[in-house]
């Protein structure tokens, strides 16, 4: 109901909009971001056990992710628009836990752990500055492309350290449980994209674009991930 609610608020702007103005003079958007999942990154960490020092190897993967994307923008010459827009998305996932841990009685003699830190969120949240090139391309449909700079912010639960279970004579060991940190970093990156929209009023429409963006974010001083890769999105969009 309140989708519905909001269509008609939008549908009745975008309409006065265009009794007061004769020419497109700027654009919304809103709804849907789906991220599309990137490469793996890793984590290596030394926490002092008995000590001496261990060895925690940890896999994050980032997988498909959903959220949400608005924007908005103006024209600043024939086609061309300038604009900004505003994506954030957020998953859960498991990481693969490889340790080497120190004996509590014997110095060199490491015992091989394995596990998985689950539940470790990821929230991703991205500004883009677009320069758009907007054109007709069959009655009814707009293609735009462009792109620009970004700054990209992400939030990651690192596993920091690991509990693990161990009974005389201590020669083996098993993976408990891991002890983590939520880390927020953000860069500045790049972005792409491409956005068609299917008018079906003459100032408001449905669409579907691609963007991709990207930047190197160094979470800790010894872990880095890629940020912004290829997102979906599909919505609203609205000229005025």
């Amino acid at each position: 109901m309140l989708l519905v609610t909001l269509f008609f608020f939008l549908d009745a702007i975008a309409a006065f909009a265009q009794a007061r103005t004769p020419a497109n003079h700027g654009y919304m958007t809103g709804g849907i971001d789906v991220f599309l999942g990137a490469a793996n990154f890793a984590d290596v960490i030394h926490p002092l056990e008995f000590v001496e020092a261990s060895t925690i190897s940890t896999t994050y993967p980032l997988t498909v992710a959903p959220g949400f994307d608005i924007g908005g923008g103006a024209r600043v010459w024939r086609r061309m628009t300038v604009g900004l827009e505003v994506s954030h998305v957020t998953e859960s996932n498991s990481a693969d836990v490889n340790a080497q841990m120190p004996h509590p009685f014997f110095f060199n003699r490491p015992r091989a752990v394995a596990g998985s830190a689950t539940g470790l969120s990821r929230d991703e949240t991205a500004l883009h500055l677009q320069v758009r090139w907007n054109a007709p391309v069959a009655r009814r449909w707009l293609l735009a492309v462009g792109g620009g700079p970004s700054l990209l912010k992400v939030d990651q639960d690192l596993v920091q350290d690991i509990q693990i279970a161990q009974s005389y004579p201590y020669d083996t060991a098993a993976y408990a449980s891991a002890t983590t940190q939520h880390v927020s970093k953000s860069r500045l990156g790049f972005n792409v994209g491409a956005d068609a929209t299917y008018l079906f009023r003459p100032r408001v429409g449905v669409g579907a674009g691609i963007t991709f963006a990207h930047a190197r974010v160094p979470l800790t001083g010894s872990a880095s991930t890629d940020a912004g890769g290829a997102h979906v999105t599909a919505g609203l969009r609205i000229r005025f």
